[in-house]
């Protein structure tokens, strides 16, 4: 039986904090021109110290680092609105569960790829192999939640791809619980911090 569900993880905190997206959005392009007429305006106007090689040398690290401020914060901000306006797709379909982020409800991206049958382990980060699995230097983790806050509702998932090890960690529904046990090949890939019942 092939076994199909679609979950989305809706972000409570992009319609909670729209205004504050929308000021730093104009903050962050108001910085990046900043930036760069402060380059350009050091590169053509600066204060000439001399000739030669060396002096053009510093004269570009000058500009180079009275620019990256402007630009560091550019893409810091750019990095804080992409995470805090991030939602979650999971959708399974028979034997492989697709993560799709969706930024600020209009661009998504395929954020992983997991095969159910490469799937070693599946259960609560409040169980107690979690911190064995976390703690290990070869593993890989991923984040696709929404709510960091509720440790009892994340779930993560150990599997192989293509030689490497990862620990994804996400909000599933009890639906998603039930299709994913469903689809799994054995039930003692399921910790038993995931429960027993199956709906």
């Amino acid at each position: 039986m092939e076994i199909f569900y679609e979950q989305n993880v809706a972000n409570p905190n992009i319609d909670k904090h729209k205004k504050r997206t929308v000021v730093l959005s104009v903050l962050r392009i108001v910085l990046l021109a900043i930036g760069i007429i402060a380059g350009l305006f050091l590169l053509g106007f600066g204060v000439q110290i001399g000739k030669g090689a060396l002096t053009t040398v510093i004269q570009l690290g000058m500009v180079v680092l009275s620019v990256a401020p402007f630009v560091l914060t550019y893409i810091l901000l750019g990095r804080f609105l992409r995470n805090s306006n991030t939602e979650y797709d999971y959708i399974l379909n028979g034997d492989v569960l697709r993560i799709v982020s969706v930024v600020r409800r209009t661009k998504r991206k395929l954020s992983a790829t997991v095969r159910i049958a490469s799937v070693e382990s599946i259960g609560r980060i409040t169980g107690e192999a979690y911190d064995r699995y976390a703690a290990s230097k070869d593993i890989k983790k991923k984040f696709a939640l929404c709510n960091y806050d509720n440790e009892e509702k994340i779930v993560y998932i150990r599997y192989r791809s293509e030689g490497e090890n990862f620990l994804l960690h996400i909000e599933p529904d009890d639906e998603m619980i039930a299709s994913l046990r469903k689809s799994l090949p054995r039930m003692g890939i399921m910790d038993k911090s995931m429960g027993l019942a199956v709906k």
